[in-house]
C-alpha cells in the first residue's frame, strides 16, 4: 500500500518537520489507522497511549520516540473512538471512520492548562465527571499538507441541550460573548455528560459536515459526537463557503 497522505488536522503548527508514520497494510477484514503526534511547539510527542477503547480485540499502541503510531485490527468502513492518553495533555478522543484508513492523522496534543483557560474565560467550572469538544470548521479537506482555509460565521447547536457552548477569539482561546466562529473557525463545548450527543454544526451557506473528519452524519449537518467523561472530544468539520446550486 502506498504511503498515506499528510493530513494536518486540529492543533498542529503549520511549517513543522513531520515524521513519517508507518504504513498500514489492510485488507478486506481489516483496517488500520496511522499518525504522529506533535506538541505545541512542534516537537515529536512519544508515549502517547493510543486506544480504541470499544473494540477490546484491540491492543493500545504507544507512539515512538518520533511521535508515530499504528492501530491495527480495526473493523473495515465502520465509526471507531480512538483515545489518546499522554502525561500533561488533554486526554483526547477523536472519533474516526475507517474508510480513511489510508489517511496519515497527523495529531496535537493540547496542554492541561488549555481547556482550564477556556472554562475560565467562560466563568465556569470543568466538571470531572462529564466530557467536553472542540471543534474546527475547514472549507475542504487536506492532503497535500496544506491547510485548507478556516471558515469563520460557523454556530453549534445541541438539539438536546446540555453543555455551554462557546467559540474561540483568534488565539483559539474560548471567549465569552461570541456567537459564531471567529477567523480562526474554532469553538467547542464544555461539560456535557457522557454519550453521543447530535451537534448541528451550520455555516452561512449550509450545513457542516463530512464524513471523512468524523462519524457518520444524522442527517446533513447534524454530527454524533462521542464524549467521555475526564475526555475532550476533538472533530474537524467541513463547511461549505457557497451555498449548494
Amino acid at each position: 500500500m502506498a504511503p498515506p497522505p499528510r493530513a494536518l488536522l486540529p492543533w498542529l503548527l503549520a511549517g513543522c518537520a513531520l515524521a513519517t508514520p508507518p504504513s498500514c497494510e489492510t485488507g478486506d477484514e481489516a483496517a488500520c489507522f496511522t499518525g504522529a503526534f506533535r506538541g505545541l511547539l512542534g516537537e515529536h510527542l512519544g508515549g502517547v497511549e493510543v486506544c480504541a477503547p470499544d473494540l477490546p480485540d484491540v491492543d493500545c499502541v504507544v507512539s515512538d520516540e518520533d511521535g508515530t503510531w499504528k492501530l491495527d485490527g480495526l473493523p473495515v468502513d465502520a465509526d471507531v473512538t480512538v483515545t489518546a492518553l499522554l502525561d500533561g495533555a488533554v486526554p483526547t478522543v477523536f472519533p474516526q471512520t475507517t474508510t480513511m484508513d489510508w489517511y496519515a492523522w497527523y495529531k496535537v496534543m493540547v496542554p492541561l492548562g488549555i481547556m482550564d483557560t477556556n472554562a475560565s474565560n467562560l466563568g465556569v467550572t470543568l466538571d470531572p465527571d462529564r466530557g467536553h469538544v472542540l471543534f474546527i470548521a475547514w472549507e475542504g479537506l487536506n492532503l497535500d499538507g496544506i491547510d485548507t482555509p478556516r471558515v469563520p460565521d460557523v454556530t453549534a447547536r445541541l438539539p438536546s441541550g446540555g453543555g455551554l457552548v462557546f467559540y474561540a477569539n483568534l488565539v483559539g482561546l474560548a471567549a465569552a460573548g461570541f456567537e459564531a466562529t471567529t477567523s480562526n473557525g474554532s469553538g467547542g463545548i464544555l461539560n456535557l455528560r457522557p454519550g453521543v450527543h447530535e451537534v448541528e454544526i451550520s455555516a452561512p451557506a449550509g450545513p457542516c459536515g463530512d464524513p471523512m473528519f468524523h462519524w457518520a452524519e444524522v442527517r446533513p449537518g447534524v454530527i454524533p459526537v462521542p464524549v467521555l467523561a475526564g475526555h475532550t472530544t476533538a472533530i474537524d468539520v467541513r463547511c461549505p463557503v457557497q451555498p449548494a446550486p
